[in-house]
């Protein structure tokens, strides 16, 4: 998905997960649109100078409907008022352009993160892990443990884990749990598991419930055995 930079007028190709979470924030944006509740009627004045009445929206300017016949107090009506349309065409503008270049700065740290050799996620968690939002969120969760890993119940709490990064940045304490050393280290083998397991899904020999058909054993089996399909994915085929 390619999204225009305000600023120059540029086309910028966003990730997958930057172009979902513009579209949310654009769907946001379109759903403020003006709804038009409070209209009044008003004169004006059509190319060639002749008198109309309209409608307008006193909270966006819009002339809506149609024309309307020349009302008793025509004279008494105020004037339709296009500047209204022009400041709020210009507020709606300015606030699209706001999202617009979020996004296309965010996809230009990404590339510059790649260059310098470190990845954009692992700056930006890094930055969160020293903030004092994530101080008072990780001491919040400690003190629902009560200091005890919620893994074992057996060990002191020493790290705060994400078991989910869909809300990071301002997480549900529900997705964070208080873990000691072994019980972190398990979760964490847990996920590269999992991660690496993934990558066999475009495999044609991957089936449901993660299962090698190739060599008849769970995937992670096959790839942390040296004789099987091993990390390096010797029996990984394509489906396409």
């Amino acid at each position: 998905m390619r999204v225009t930079d305000p600023r120059n007028g540029k086309q910028a190709s966003l990730d997958v997960d930057l172009a979902k979470r513009w579209a949310k924030e654009f769907s946001e944006w379109s759903a403020q649109e003006c709804g038009h509740e409070r209209q009044q009627l008003r004169r004006g004045t059509n190319k060639e100078g002749a008198p109309v009445f309209r409608m307008q929206c006193l909270d966006c300017g819009l002339r809506v409907g149609n024309l309307v016949k020349r009302p008793s107090d025509a004279d008494e009506l105020p004037e339709i008022d296009d500047a209204m349309r022009d400041a709020y065409d210009a507020k709606r503008d300015a606030a699209k352009a706001k999202i617009d270049q979020k996004y296309v700065e965010i996809r230009l740290r990404r590339w510059r993160a790649k260059e310098q050799g470190d990845s954009y996620y692992k700056q930006a968690h890094n930055a969160y892990l020293a903030s004092p939002e994530w101080r008072d969120l990780r001491q919040r969760v400690m003190d629902r443990a009560q200091a005890l890993c919620e893994g074992c119940r057996l060990s002191p709490a020493k790290e705060v884990h994400h078991l989910s990064y869909e809300h990071w940045g301002h997480e549900f304490l529900f997705e964070l749990v208080a873990l000691c050393g072994d019980c972190h280290d398990r979760i964490h083998a847990k996920d590269v598991h999992e991660a690496l397991v993934e990558g066999c899904a475009g495999c044609l020999h991957a089936s449901r419930g993660s299962y090698c058909r190739l060599y008849d054993v769970p995937m992670i089996n096959a790839l942390e055995a040296d004789e099987l399909c091993t990390f390096e994915r010797e029996g990984f085929e394509p489906t396409f």
